[in-house]
């Protein structure tokens, strides 16, 4: 019996089974925008990536086994509870620590610098920065190494050796020997000048005195310049002398972490927030005066990012309040926030955003589904044509 391709079930089903298929690619199918200086952060992630690769080694090396897993990009870089180390200053957050160990994590750094001025990333000028660096947040200062060996920028370092808990809190396992360990691989050539105690006034008036001891010990050992001051405000002075003695070009100062030289005592440090800034919080530092009698509030204190924002008028880059960065840069935070996708370089709206439906594949979706369908109403046309010809000459004879 005569049937068209339009009465033919067969092939109704394979036109619908493909218009159904086009549905589905077009409806899954986005448009990728990229952001500014997106090849930048894209190497200063790979860069960050390939640093975890040895960070990863040396914790293997020490025989150091990943603590239930909470590391999930094997970094290597997440420390020990504050109940299983001697050396650790305050309580930390394991979220936050871990957060930072993200290699796209140095794409952030890339977005704050470029915000400042887009000469900072141009890898053709060769930028200074200040840098204070503490060992609560190991993988927050390889962001930034990473940044700057992506963005040619040269940082002069000053660091604290102390550790919040889940940081660089164990005595074989320093932010002192992670720098070491990546300088001996030669994957940075970023070395800090001096490193100081860190903690309560700079000094680890919190730790035992023995554990002081061997740390102090280790920062002589191992040819650092020592900052040992007596009082908080010597040891900031010292600070703001070292590096005044290394540079007086400085684009940027970056603050890694809640040092008290770096950002003052623990009411000081509120009126900073995170991310870039131009000057303390006027809201915050009104609220600090209205309730001057509860605070310990030294007015007089004038910690190292205060010398740089209000002396050298020069801006800030705060690193701290990990969870409201990672929220403002779409980066997981929480451990339900980390999937297959979200462990990837690039995934981030950092990188760029994805708008759904790509229009050129919609409308190729679109243009195959109409010419099937206009192939299957000609193509039967014609065939009830040819037949009626063929009933007319078999009439005739």
């Amino acid at each position: 019996m005569f049937r068209p391709f339009i009465k033919q079930r067969r092939i109704l089903a394979i036109i619908a089974i493909i218009n159904l298929l086009l549905v589905f690619i077009s409806y899954n199918s986005y448009l990728f925008k990229r952001s500014d200086n997106y090849d930048l952060k894209i190497k200063a992630s790979t860069i960050m990536k390939g640093a975890l690769g040895h960070t990863s080694n040396f914790n293997k090396e020490l025989g150091f086994q990943d603590p239930h897993a909470l590391d999930k990009f094997n970094s290597g870089l997440i420390g020990i509870d504050s109940t299983a180390s001697l050396m650790t200053t305050k309580k930390g957050f394991i979220n936050s620590k871990r957060a930072v160990t993200n290699p796209n994590f140095a794409s952030v750094f890339i977005d704050l610098l470029s915000e400042i001025d887009l000469s900072l990333i141009d890898i053709d000028t060769p930028d200074t920065i200040a840098v204070s660096f503490t060992g609560s947040f190991p993988g927050a200062n390889i962001a930034l190494l990473s940044a700057c060996k992506a963005a040619n920028i040269h940082p002069i370092i000053i660091s604290s050796i102390g550790s919040s808990s889940w940081g660089a809190n164990h005595t074989k396992k320093t932010w002192m020997d992670i720098e070491n360990y990546l300088l001996d691989k030669k994957y940075f050539d970023y070395k800090s000048l001096a490193f100081s105690l860190g903690g309560d006034n700079d000094r680890l008036e919190e730790l035992d005195k023995n554990i002081k001891q061997l740390l102090i010990d280790k920062i002589i050992n191992n040819n650092y310049l020592l900052i040992q001051d007596s009082t908080l405000n010597k040891s900031i002075l010292s600070r703001i002398d070292t590096y005044n003695l290394n540079s007086n070009n400085y684009r940027a100062y970056v603050n890694i972490g809640g040092s008290s030289a770096s950002l003052g005592d623990s009411t000081t440090s509120k009126m900073y927030l995170p991310g870039l800034i131009y000057g303390k919080d006027l809201a915050i530092e009104d609220a600090m005066d209205d309730e001057y009698n509860e605070y310990e509030y030294d007015e007089e204190l004038i910690p190292v990012v205060a010398y740089f924002l209000q002396k050298k008028k020069i801006p800030v880059i705060n690193i701290r309040n990990i969870n409201n960065l990672c929220a403002w840069y779409d980066l997981p935070y929480k451990e339900e926030d980390y999937t297959q996708e979200t462990l990837k370089i690039g995934n981030s709206s950092l990188f760029g955003i994805n708008t759904p439906h790509h229009p050129v594949v919609v409308w190729i979706c679109t243009i195959i589904s109409f010419a099937m369908i206009s192939w299957l109403a000609i193509s039967s046309i014609m065939q009830v044509n040819n037949k009626m010809k063929e009933i007319d000459n078999e009439s005739i004879i």
